[in-house]
């Protein structure tokens, strides 16, 4: 073979090696997905009504036997599920939907619950600030939640039991957005309950001025951890409780 065929079968072989890479690049890129793309499911732990509104008022649009997996869009603020069952879109009570996967869960088909991380978020050895990180999820990262915690979800994480702080962890929508009106994320999720009745201060310290308290048995939306106290919301604005009030 002489020189200039040479050239030009070397230039059309490196020519082709440049199209298949990209292509595969493409294929690669074009099979990733976002959190926003994925579907986040969980499964009913009881015959579970789905309704058309996020309240005892709305009409029941069909029954998911026990042990359905939905699909899960978000959370209201009163505590419902935006999920879809067949064809309906619809919502359902907290109290009967159960992450898939965790040791009492109803559902054995090999579908594990995944969660994504709404911000940058740390991965600890135990659910608190003060314990060891194990590693961080990126924003839109999926995790495998197995178990609520006070505030934390046990996770899966890298072949072993960890926790997530739950107000940074967010629904896969598989491309759906529910309405404003109707989910608020998942705020209830981080709602916690007093064991006894229980002040709010100003700050995370005893020190700190009293500016109200709860009944026992109020429910308590957490909104971050500071050691061992609690950033709750009260009223119309935020003050600190003690932990070991809040189950």
């Amino acid at each position: 073979m002489d020189k200039a065929r040479f050239c030009k079968a070397a230039i059309a072989s490196f020519g082709a090696a440049v199209l298949l890479t990209a292509g595969l690049a493409t294929t690669a890129f074009a099979d990733e997905k976002t959190a926003a793309e994925e579907v986040t499911t969980m499964a009913t732990t009881a015959p579970l009504n789905l309704r058309d509104a996020s309240s005892l008022d709305g009409n029941v649009m069909d029954v998911m036997p026990e042990g359905t997996s939905v699909p899960v869009y978000g959370m209201t603020e009163n505590g419902w599920y935006h999920v879809k069952y067949g064809d309906k879109m619809g919502f359902c009570y907290y109290q009967y939907l159960n992450f898939e996967g965790s040791e009492d869960g109803t559902v054995r088909d090999g579908k594990t619950t995944t969660m994504y991380a709404t911000a940058p978020l740390n991965v600890r050895s135990q659910p608190n600030t003060s314990c060891a990180i194990l590693g961080s999820l990126a924003v839109d990262e999926g995790v495998p939640v197995v178990a609520k915690h006070e505030g934390w979800f046990t996770v899966e994480y890298q072949g072993t039991q960890a926790y997530c702080y739950g107000a940074y962890l967010g629904f896969g929508q598989g491309g759906y957005v529910p309405g404003p009106e109707d989910t608020a994320g998942n705020s209830t999720m981080n709602q916690l309950v007093t064991t006894a009745p229980l002040n709010v201060r100003t700050a995370p310290g005893m020190d700190a001025k009293i500016i109200g308290s709860f009944e026992k048995g109020a429910s308590v939306d957490v909104i971050a951890v500071e050691g061992d106290w609690y950033k709750v919301k009260f009223g119309d604005g935020i003050g600190y409780s003690h932990r070991d009030y809040l189950k």
